[in-house]
């Protein structure tokens, strides 16, 4: 893992694939992602030993691999493309001087997986001046931008979460006990929001659900008194924090004369400490907009070259690189200019469809204000095994 690593690192500083023919206009394509590559190499050697890489280089390092794997594949097949990754950490080439360079002319359109606001306000910016699309592979909210048709929100904000679980309670729980558990916090009052307003403009039978607001810290007896030993319980997560997220699940599970099961949020996909033998026995579902399953011959493909390559299996942030920079290219060969409006197109499925849709201005409707994708999975976790539910 350590010296093929440096091997990927270095060739960021190369990278620049053409499958092109004279008679063809190729495809150009520029993939911003976080490498953090001058904590890596001073220079052009090598700085970081034989050490485990540092934590902030991997989800972005992760995804360009992805990336690369990608590139690889459409190769193979012929696809005629230009692709250029840039390091949105470069500290010798910040973005603003990459969006300002001659590379970026003719760029039919951009991927991401940026983490900073700052730098996605700007690649918006560029996308709306340019009028291409900017697809943000990672970040879950519109980070503040709003009025651009093209920029692309891959990761489901929680306003889509939150309502995808109300309608997914409505279909298969509505006759069940429903309690909301929430904490003193906005996130967690944002969440209550949106449920409340989901109740109040539903276009069926309004979910019936108790709100219980908890302390930080809690246990089992302060949950059962809501709860009916008579039928099922579904006890819905009303907080981003991971702590709280626990202790409701352990309750749930120490409460042994309550069924129950625990929805969740779309932090869960990632969650430290979920995998812990303590939680195994707790029934809880939860949302995302990528899911792998692991047991495709697809996925086994991949994962034996990444194992030859780099002596490990691919992460998340690896496939989503993977099926990011494979899926929209492949749809971009298809239509051309007109990609953004087959941006949902399935022919090209890996691991997950796509449904995205414009959000638009709640004052004025004529505005487009983002794209999002509001495909969600949701999946299940019962006696520590996870499986897709819809």
């Amino acid at each position: 893992m350590k010296l093929k690593y440096r091997l990927s690192l270095f060739g960021l500083f190369i990278l620049s694939v053409a499958t092109s023919y004279a008679q063809v206009i190729p495809i150009k394509v520029a993939i911003f992602s976080p490498i953090y590559i001058d904590s890596a190499f001073n220079g052009n050697t090598y700085q970081l030993g034989d050490a485990n890489l540092p934590k902030q280089i991997l989800p972005g390092l992760e995804f360009y691999n992805g990336a690369m794997a990608a590139i690889d594949s459409l190769q193979k097949q012929g696809v005629q493309a230009i692709v250029s990754i840039y390091d949105t950490k470069n500290r010798q080439q910040p973005i603003d001087s990459v969006l300002n360079s001659s590379t970026m002319q003719g760029v039919n359109f951009i991927i991401t997986s940026s983490n900073d606001r700052n730098d996605l306000k700007k690649l918006a910016d560029f996308a709306l001046l340019h009028q291409i699309p900017l697809l943000s592979a990672t970040y879950p909210n519109n980070a503040g931008i709003s009025n651009n048709p093209f920029f692309i929100i891959l990761n489901s904000t929680l306003q889509t979460h939150c309502r995808e679980i109300y309608k997914y309670l409505q279909r298969n729980h509505a006759f069940d006990k429903i309690i909301l558990f929430t904490r003193k916090s906005q996130p967690a009052e944002i969440i209550q929001s949106i449920f409340t307003n989901m109740s109040q403009n539903a276009y069926s039978i309004s979910l019936k659900y108790l709100t219980v607001q908890l302390p930080d810290s809690f246990s089992v007896k302060q949950i059962t008194p809501y709860m009916d030993s008579t039928r099922q319980n579904i006890l819905i997560c009303g907080s981003l924090n991971d702590a709280f997220a626990l202790q409701l699940i352990k309750a749930a599970n120490d409460a042994k004369n309550y069924p129950s099961l625990v929805v969740g949020m779309p932090t869960w996909d990632a969650m430290p400490g979920l995998d812990q033998p303590m939680y195994n026995n707790a029934s809880i579902v939860y949302t995302t907009p990528f899911y792998c399953n692991r047991t495709t011959a697809l996925y086994n493909s991949i994962a034996d070259k990444y194992k030859q390559q780099l002596n490990s299996y691919p992460s998340d942030m690896m496939l989503k690189g993977y099926e990011t920079v494979f899926h929209f290219i492949k749809v971009w060969q298809q239509y051309g200019a007109d990609a953004i409006n087959h941006l949902s197109d399935n022919h090209f499925t890996l691991f997950n469809t796509f449904k995205i849709q414009p959000v638009r201005d709640q004052k004025n409707l004529g505005i487009i204000n983002y794209q999002e994708n509001q495909k969600l999975y949701f999946l299940k976790k019962i006696g520590g095994v996870i499986k897709s539910v819809n």
